[in-house]
């Protein structure tokens, strides 16, 4: 019986972040993987999204192209080949890497046999392993709602998007989170009608409402048509198209219908339940702010919890695990994490909105700098901009920033490193960012939020 200090169940981003973090700290760990190493993210999300999106950038749109004559559908196709053969390449890498740095990987399906105990049914024998701690993160599934069932094809998930491989000539997007804005903005580029439908009454609705007003008319300007504070009434499907109806009367047809909420946990082979870890309603492994579950040693991280995964918070998220399981003391905490959603232009965010500090024990003023408020020679051409700064009137620290930017996520690292910091928001107030760099647009900002102290 092979016998290792931390054994991790799933190699997606949650499970190679904690892989990674127990090899740094001189662990013998295990990582057990029954799949390819990457997970949702590398091979079905954020990872051949922004691959695709760069390589649009790059050839043109499939709207601008089709209307030039140019790229068809064999094109479209290629690109979809080459973004998933991308994310296997990634996968590889990252595979090397983790075996570079120590970390023992397993393929095959694991099993909890006990707090300290997983069975492995690998593809030519089963073994056993012993850990002195358990690590889970095998994610989630998309679950279809019973009146919209799944057919690989025409009703598919966001996780089937790149298996699927083709932009139809229309699609709906249920869904107005931060995926179903990026879907949208990448379907929209790939020359399809787009949709984007969400019961909720704006997009994107746990951000700043400056933020939201962005989004939306980010997506106004591609020419995305929203249909916001709508359920889907009913769904008709012949051989040609989806027939749709939603509250209000609206009705229309599409040829694709793409499914962003309603995940499950994937728990239902695990085993967690029989030795005892608490299982929720929705199969989710419950955790407390060590990511610790009902059994003593045993961790879970990611979309297996429950929630909804974003790249940042499940690295951060494994992290956390091994630094607890090594017996060191460490929290999340959400407010250092940036969510980012990779639309034209980019959304980055981190620490508290103004509208919502005050729940988390802060007096909120913000700074605002707008586009039109830089220097023309600072602004790509068509690019959309809004830098936000907050901070604490008693304190006079930053506590969070939001930007939209054609380069936000490259910026949102500066405001992030200034709230872990503690520093005063005259810090950034006196940025020297050089001439003619966008960075400005967060030394204008901050001096906005000086001056909105001093009143």
């Amino acid at each position: 019986m092979d016998e290792f200090e931390i054994a991790i169940l799933g190699a997606g981003i949650s499970g190679i972040s904690a892989a990674q973090r127990a090899a740094e700290s001189g662990a013998r760990v295990c990582l057990i993987e029954k799949d390819r190493i990457g997970g949702r993210c590398v091979h079905q999300g954020l990872f051949p999204y922004m691959r695709m999106m760069n390589q649009i950038v790059i050839n043109g749109s499939g709207a601008s192209q089709r209307e030039a004559g140019g790229r068809g559908r064999e094109e479209i196709s290629k690109l979809f080949e080459d973004t998933i053969q991308f994310s296997q390449e990634i996968s590889k890498k990252r595979e090397a890497a983790l075996k570079e740095s120590g970390v023992h990987i397993e393929t095959g399906e694991g099993t909890l046999i006990g707090p300290n105990e997983i069975r492995i049914l690998g593809p030519m024998e089963e073994k056993v392993v012993k850990a002195q701690k358990i690590i889970v993160a095998t994610g989630s599934d998309m679950e279809a709602p019973a009146t919209m069932p799944f057919d690989g094809e025409r009703i598919i998930s966001c996780d089937e998007v790149f298996k699927v491989g083709k932009a139809p000539d229309s699609v709906l997007i249920l869904g107005g989170g931060g995926a179903g804005c990026e879907l949208a903005s990448l379907y929209n580029r790939l020359g399809s009608k787009t949709f984007l439908s969400d019961e909720a009454s704006r997009l994107l609705q746990d951000q700043d409402t400056d933020i939201i007003e962005a989004a939306e008319g980010g997506m106004k300007k591609q020419k995305v048509k929203m249909l916001l504070n709508k359920k889907v009434v009913s769904i008709f499907k012949d051989e040609s198209a989806i027939d749709i109806s939603l509250d209000g009367g609206v009705k229309f047809a599409v040829q694709t219908m793409v499914l962003m909420s309603g995940r499950k946990a994937r728990t239902q082979n695990l085993g967690a339940d029989a030795i005892g870890v608490r299982i929720g309603e929705k199969r989710q492994i419950l955790v407390d702010e060590k990511q610790e579950t009902t059994v003593n040693g045993v961790y879970a991280v990611g979309s297996v919890t429950g929630r909804a995964s974003f790249h940042g918070l499940s690295e951060e998220e494994g992290r956390v695990a091994v630094e607890n399981a090594l017996g060191k003391k460490a929290s999340l905490n959400k407010d250092w994490i940036p969510r980012i959603v990779y639309t034209h232009p980019e959304i980055a965010t981190v620490g508290c909105h103004a509208q919502d500090a005050h729940h988390k024990g802060f007096r909120a003023v913000e700074g605002i700098c707008t586009n039109n408020q830089l220097e023309p020679s600072l602004i790509r051409a068509g690019d959309a901009g809004l830098f936000k700064i907050v901070a604490d009137k008693t304190s006079r620290k930053i506590i969070g920033g939001q930007i939209v930017s054609s380069r936000a996520s490259e910026f949102i690292p500066l405001i992030l490193l200034s709230i872990k910091r503690g520093l005063p928001v005259s810090s950034l107030a006196r940025l020297s960012c050089g001439i003619s760099t966008p960075l400005q647009g967060i030394r204008e900002a901050a001096r906005a939020c000086v001056q909105a102290l001093r009143i």
